[in-house]
């Protein structure tokens, strides 16, 4: 894993004491403080009986990351959200500061290698009851169709759009903006922009969006909408660009619609009305594909067919 980190030396050593945990079958590290470590694997927290970390290790490692991004990390800029360079390893940490117990607060989300096939997300009842099937739903990619694959913490949102990217044609040019590196692409013909999360970041969604539409993608894959990138997300659905994937934190396909409507009218700091949003994301968008963990189980739990569902529930032709 080391051999291919990216950064300063100094990181890599750092990233290197790490690697005998990030190499473990986890779902994620935690650090409450460098003395209370834990390691996750689904619902399951295991506490490191002696970690062999202080706290000048954890904000060596933090500082020589953010340096590693363009970033900062101290108590004006108190939180660090970001992947290890040329790793898909992201960091999520606060700084003493801003921490109660005057310690450094850090996850390491550990990336999942395997591939799954789309047989690995069971169909949900309602999902069953419209007569879809997987076919049914990979032929969305292949038809070029917009996307937003809508799902809770660790409901599998990521690994589901790997399944549905894995049927793009490898001719196509594919432009990706991410956080940190999840997605995984065959395409020869691949960018992949990356952005940071911290608001001091020098390269913003915004930013990186105008650049990718002007670097002739054939399809844009957003990582996750959020406050800072669904109206220009929008914006590009509603004027030709097909075949957009995105992923956004949401319950159900009904809050999803919520939560788009809620992210821009707090992007753009204005009281816009609800039903032009609506208007404007129906005319964007095709699908919802919501995602679900029950019992451990992954689960398609529905797929809206946004412009034939919402307006037959709107009343609209």
């Amino acid at each position: 894993m080391t051999n291919s980190v990216g950064g300063s030396r100094i990181l890599q050593v750092l990233v290197e004491k790490l690697k005998p945990y990030l190499t473990l079958d986890i779902n994620e590290v935690q650090f409450n403080g460098s003395q209370d470590m834990y390691l996750v694997k689904g619902n399951s927290y295991e506490k490191v009986a002696q970690p062999l970390f202080d706290e000048r290790f954890l904000m060596n490692f933090c500082e020589q990351l953010a340096n590693s991004r363009n970033l900062f990390f101290n108590i004006q800029v108190p939180h660090l959200s970001c992947s290890i360079p040329n790793t898909r390893y992201r960091v999520n940490a606060l700084h003493p500061s801003i921490n109660a117990q005057n310690k450094i607060c850090m996850c390491i989300r550990v990336p999942n290698e395997s591939k799954f096939p789309i047989e690995a997300f069971q169909l949900g009842a309602k999902v069953k009851s419209k007569g879809i099937d997987y076919q049914d739903i990979l032929n969305l990619t292949t038809q070029a169709k917009n996307i937003l694959v809508s799902g809770g913490t660790a409901s599998g949102k990521t690994s589901f759009v790997n399944c549905l990217i894995e049927k793009i044609p490898l001719e196509e040019r594919i432009i990706t903006i991410e956080d940190s590196p999840e997605l995984h692409l065959k395409n020869p013909n691949l960018v992949s922009i990356l952005v940071g999360k911290n608001e001091d970041s020098n390269y913003s969604y915004e930013t990186a969006l105008n650049d990718a539409m002007r670097m002739s993608p054939q399809r844009l894959l957003l990582g996750e909408i959020d406050t800072k990138n669904v109206s220009l997300f929008l914006r590009l659905a509603n004027t030709g660009h097909s075949g957009m994937i995105s992923t956004l934190h949401s319950n159900s396909v009904e809050d999803a619609i919520f939560a788009i409507n809620l992210n821009i009218k707090i992007g753009s700091k204005k009281d816009i009305d609800s039903n032009d949003l609506l208007e404007f994301f129906i005319r964007g968008m095709d699908f919802i594909i919501q995602i679900k963990k029950i019992n451990n189980e992954r689960v398609i739990e529905d797929v809206l067919d946004v412009k034939k569902d919402l307006k037959k529930a709107l009343g609209k032709n």
